[in-house]
């Protein structure tokens, strides 16, 4: 093949939203003013578009490679010691170019950009949190971009209800628009494209967004004989292991039963786990009720079934795996979060639905959540630094495997993302910055290029599908946002209590009120009869609007003010 005719657009790092406006109404009629939805209330399904008769479609093809946090600047860099050689050749031979994020420049708002060619006004998504006006100010218990309907079961144990996700974004995906005009679509694991689509061409594996069975993000478990009680912390749960001999055992709870009271038992089903060390081997025999499997030290386990029965009619299924941190004199286990099960998934989060179950007919049983590195472990110390980057590594060559094969069936248009870019900085980045309070000379001797090694790998994947390309396919490379060091943190609704925007009950003095109380939380801390704005989420600030809020007090005419 001649490279040089081959129609690429190289990198456009940091960027999504205006770049594809124009690519995907080109291809698909999206973005156009017609598409737009009203900005009102969630979206609570989404109509597959009327399938249009189908046309004679080009031979060639549209493919889409996105990459979650890549900092062009570290890029660039690269590029000088030319370290990033098909990223370079596609930048020499096409356009490379730095365009603006999503307002605000986070990953919920920039992905849902890109797939639905709107700003996020129009597609609703500002935040991993979305707020309660209406109610306690507070976020909601679920994240910013929509939540789990679980299953719902009579007295009797039948269903009634099967589980479902809502979606808060307003707007159909640009290959969602695509299908309903006849051409083949392939989307694999874009960020915040969750649930599925429906679409009568082509196929879909959702990524970010997909949570697991008991409808968190993604909630470990630490097992350890140095816990002295169960706990639970965030993202995670301990669980001390009391050994009689060599074996110790252990109850979990396991898929949520919304007959029962969240927050006790009786809301979960339990299972049991025991593990029996052998102390000589470093390795931990791990009997659940469906197996055992053995877990050595430092190494990941295979995968192992579960099945939460809620009624006689009725169960949820479920996989996991192990790492064993410790397994001599004394024993430390890390076991990933309960994620769908691709043959029997508790959410649709293919399409066709079936197809989540052939892809471990292909490979075998795969990662299924869609925060699929568990950063909550490792900031907690309950992973180690070289189990997340081997799971990084295991994780990224997967999906590059699935879009290889996927390249060489028959389609239009094929979009698919990595996340790994963005796992690794957000936990390493201290590593590379001296300045950083987590810096040591130590971990940057051995971790201090974590993130340079995931864009060679990045750089890597992007030579592989380029040379699966036709002389008159399209390619494209992009970022949803940059990176930069995090030293210090800001607290957005102390620097409004110091400012006279909000109030603290009982602390009339904004120079010293103080709110430490961690049992309290907006609703009860401040004073909303003196409180004229307020922060939730990532640093976005409301006004304590009339009307909107649940004790707004800034009238319409000041908001504009």
């Amino acid at each position: 093949m001649n490279s040089k005719s081959t129609r690429r657009i190289g990198m456009s790092l940091t960027a999504v939203c205006f770049l594809f406006v124009f690519v995907v109404g080109w291809i698909a009629g999206c973005g156009s003013e017609k598409a737009e939805a009203p900005a009102t209330a969630p979206a609570e399904t989404s109509q597959a578009p009327a399938q249009q008769p189908a046309k004679e479609v080009s031979k060639k093809r549209v493919v889409i490679l996105g990459f979650d946090g890549v900092e062009p600047t570290i890029v660039d860099a690269m590029f000088a010691a030319n370290e990033l050689p098909n990223l370079a050749k596609l930048r020499d031979e096409g356009s490379y170019n730095r365009l603006t994020s999503a307002i605000p420049p986070q990953s919920p708002s920039a992905w849902s950009s890109f797939i639905t060619c709107k700003n996020t006004g129009a597609h609703g998504i500002y935040d991993f949190v979305v707020r309660d006006p209406a109610g306690k100010y507070g976020p909601f218990p679920k994240p910013g971009f929509g939540r789990t309907e679980h299953t719902q079961l009579d007295t009797n144990g039948a269903v009634t209800q099967q589980a479902s996700f809502v979606s808060y974004r307003k707007g159909d995906s640009f290959w969602k628009v695509a299908d309903g005009q006849g051409l083949k679509c392939t989307s694999l694991m874009v960020p915040f494209a969750f649930p599925a689509d429906d679409m009568t061409q082509g196929h879909m594996l959702c990524g970010l967004g997909v949570q697991d069975i008991r409808g968190t993000d993604s909630s470990f478990f630490s097992f350890s004989d140095a816990y002295e009680k169960q706990e639970s912390v965030a993202g995670g749960a301990l669980y001390p292991l009391v050994f009689d001999g060599d074996t110790a055992k252990v109850t979990i709870p396991g898929a949520r039963d919304t007959r029962g009271k969240f927050g006790t038992p009786s809301a979960f089903v339990e299972t049991d786990i025991s593990f029996k060390v052998d102390r000589t081997a470093h390795t931990v025999a791990i009997t659940t009720p469906a197996e055992t499997i053995t877990a050595k030290k430092d190494e990941w386990s295979q995968w192992v079934r579960w099945s939460f029965e809620l009624s006689p009619s009725y169960s949820v299924h479920a996989i996991s795996r192990f790492y064993a941190i410790e397994a001599g004199e004394h024993v430390n286990i890390y076991m990933a979060c309960l994620q769908y099960d691709p043959k029997s998934p508790y959410i649709r989060f293919t399409t066709p639905e079936a197809f989540s179950g052939e892809l471990e007919g292909r490979y075998g049983l795969y990662k299924t959540i869609g925060w699929d590195f568990d950063t909550h472990a490792l900031r907690k110390d309950k992973l180690t630094e070289d189990a997340f980057l081997t799971d990084v590594a295991q994780t990224m060559a997967w999906h590059e495997r699935l879009v290889l094969d996927e390249m060489d069936k028959d389609k239009n248009m094929l979009i698919a993302a990595w996340t790994g870019p963005d796992r690794v900085s957000h936990m390493f980045w201290r590593f590379r910055d001296p300045k950083h309070p987590l810096y040591t000379e130590e971990g940057a001797k051995k971790y201090g290029r974590a993130v340079e090694d995931t864009y060679k790998k990045m750089d890597e994947i992007v030579g592989k599908v380029v040379a699966k390309l036709g002389p008159d396919d399209l390619l494209m490379i992009l970022s949803d946002h940059g990176f930069k060091s995090f030293r210090k943190g800001l607290n957005v609704n102390t620097w409004l209590v110091r400012n006279g925007y909000l109030t603290i009950k009982g602390q009339p003095d904004a120079a010293t009120a103080s709110a430490n109380d961690p049992k309290q939380f907006l609703d009860t801390i401040y004073d909303w009869t003196a409180s004229k704005a307020y922060s939730v989420g990532m640093g976005s600030i409301f006004l304590n609007l009339e009307g909107r809020e649940t004790q707004g007090i800034v009238t319409e005419a000041e908001s504009s003010a």
